[in-house]
């Protein structure tokens, strides 16, 4: 596994909790009972997962752009409270209004072109950018980090981009993004992406590194050994290269906060 940080190799080996830089991090959550609320936000479904220490106003807050299961989908809020227990106001917005793809359903062999249609980037831009107006004057967040896992890897780098709202941002296993995007990201960005993943595959990877490299851009992208598309998300748990990957991307979501924002 390696990383970058401009020109810099990290590596980064934590798994299972943690104790870096004097702060403790919790594991992630994979099963269980979410601890957040469901908010509406100006007909917009929220969740919102808050820190045991939460003030508003001082507490940084992250944007989690979900994959194509959305909401629904019982990982995506697990993965959003394991966030807020590293001190985080995490929100959730739902971005299909109620029509994310059904959670028993495999991502694999799926077509989703009509489903696109109904869910165009315009639309999810808007809704994106409604939610970070809302975290900024609602709950007064003065530092907004973004965490986007598949579908949602393309749109945190979208608002990475100057005077779009963002100031740091984790992507996992990113689907559909493109060159351009990349090029417009402004921000410190890491990215975690899967060996077996072919959304984002080493072609994807290759591409992405040398636009940020080009750019000097502030990033690290790591790879995971054995690791397919969802990885960071929705890994088979019973084998433990997925399970480690998981853990692991989680620790590197909270580790770059903690430097930017």
């Amino acid at each position: 596994m390696t990383g970058f940080v401009g020109n810099c190799a990290i590596a980064l080996t934590i798994v299972g909790s943690a104790l870096a830089q004097g702060k403790w991090y919790p594991e992630v959550l994979n099963d269980g009972t979410p601890a957040g609320e469901l908010l509406n936000v100006s007909g917009t479904q929220i969740y919102q997962s808050y820190p045991a220490l939460y003030s508003k106003n001082s507490t940084p807050a992250v944007l989690f752009v979900t994959d194509i299961y959305g909401l629904p989908l019982l990982q995506n809020k697990l993965l959003a409270d394991s966030i807020a227990k590293a001190g985080y106001l995490v929100v959730l917005p739902d971005l299909f209004k109620g029509d994310a793809i059904p959670v028993q359903t495999p991502e694999g062999g799926l077509n989703l072109t009509a489903w696109r249609l109904r869910h165009s980037t315009d639309e999810i831009d808007s809704i994106i950018a409604s939610t970070i107006k809302y975290i900024q004057t609602d709950l007064g967040a003065k530092k907004i980090g973004g965490v986007g896992y598949c579908f949602g890897g393309k749109y945190v780098p979208r608002f990475l981009a100057e005077g779009k709202g963002l100031d740091a941002g984790f992507i996992a296993h990113p689907s559909g993004l493109e060159t351009a995007e990349i090029q417009a990201i402004a921000h410190p960005i890491t990215i975690a992406a899967g060996e077996l993943d072919t959304a984002f595959n080493v072609t994807g990877r290759h591409a992405a590194e040398s636009i940020l490299q080009t750019k000097n851009a502030t990033y690290q992208l790591n790879l995971y050994s054995g690791a397919p598309h969802g990885f960071a998300v929705r890994p088979d748990l019973s084998v433990p290269r997925q399970k480690y990957a998981k853990e692991t991307a989680f620790f590197q979501a909270v580790r770059w906060f903690d430097a930017w924002l």
